[in-house]
């Protein structure tokens, strides 16, 4: 397989609407919006985003899968990690079979509106700016998925929950496409179960429905606080993918 230029980027984006299990992060990358590679055989092809997810599309064969597995899953350390999502039987079992490899599960979720809550006494809810950027604590926050906060700033948005000059709890768009948009969210430890998560995520949601967009929600199967907390917006489960990822 070869690496492909990212003036190429854009003939992908049919590939990318079909990727198996979940196709917002390869159209994230084929729309030009988010960073990432996309490698192909002129078969298969294999979409690797910013922050770590990749997605396959078409019919990789043997020889493909193995050279991913060389590639990404293999001894030598890669400049970002590789977490393949996939729902397809064979893609999986090829990869599970491999000693080196982890198999789990991830929850995926859209909603069709947005719900309006009521920020708790004591708080307030302003859209992610440059100067609140840096102090967005956590793993998962704008920096996750985008690769500069220029390009996020430029592309993407947000909701911050604060007390005071504190930002409690976050939510902004971990990826972005002409459709839908992936929510991420992140609740520092001393505000959770204040339901800040919620008023953050409700404000991202209202923005995307806004745009015209659908907002979509992932969770691994054991992260059954955000499950809850999709439930609680007015998500509905869609479906159900595996994850493989390298066991480190």
């Amino acid at each position: 397989m070869r690496k492909c230029r990212k003036e190429e980027f854009a003939a992908f984006l049919p590939q990318a609407r079909a990727a198996a299990g979940d196709s917002v992060y390869p159209c994230a990358i084929a729309e030009g919006i988010q960073s990432g590679d996309i490698y192909t055989d002129g078969h298969a092809v294999l979409f690797h985003h910013y922050c770590g997810f990749a997605y396959f599309s078409g019919d990789p064969d043997a020889a493909f899968l193995s050279e991913t597995a060389e590639c990404f899953f293999g001894d030598h350390p890669q400049p970002r990690r590789f977490v393949l999502i996939n729902d397809r039987a064979d893609v999986i079992d090829y990869y599970a079979n491999l000693p080196q490899i982890i198999a789990e599960k991830r929850l995926y979720f859209a909603a069709d509106s947005a719900p309006d809550i009521a920020v708790p006494e004591g708080f307030s809810c302003r859209p992610v700016t440059s100067a609140l950027l840096p102090r967005m604590q956590g793993r998962i926050v704008p920096a996750f998925s985008w690769e500069s906060d220029a390009q996020f700033l430029r592309s993407g948005f947000g909701s911050c929950i604060l007390q005071g000059d504190t930002v409690a709890a976050c939510a902004f768009s971990a990826a972005v496409t002409a459709e839908a948009v992936d929510i991420g969210l992140e609740t520092q430890e001393a505000f959770r179960r204040r339901g800040l998560a919620v008023c953050a995520a409700a404000a991202v949601m209202r923005e995307i429905i806004r745009q015209g967009k659908t907002p979509v929600w992932a969770c691994h199967t054991a992260n059954t606080g955000s499950a809850k907390t999709a439930l609680r917006l007015g998500f509905r489960q869609t479906h159900i993918c595996t994850v493989l990822r390298r066991c480190d």
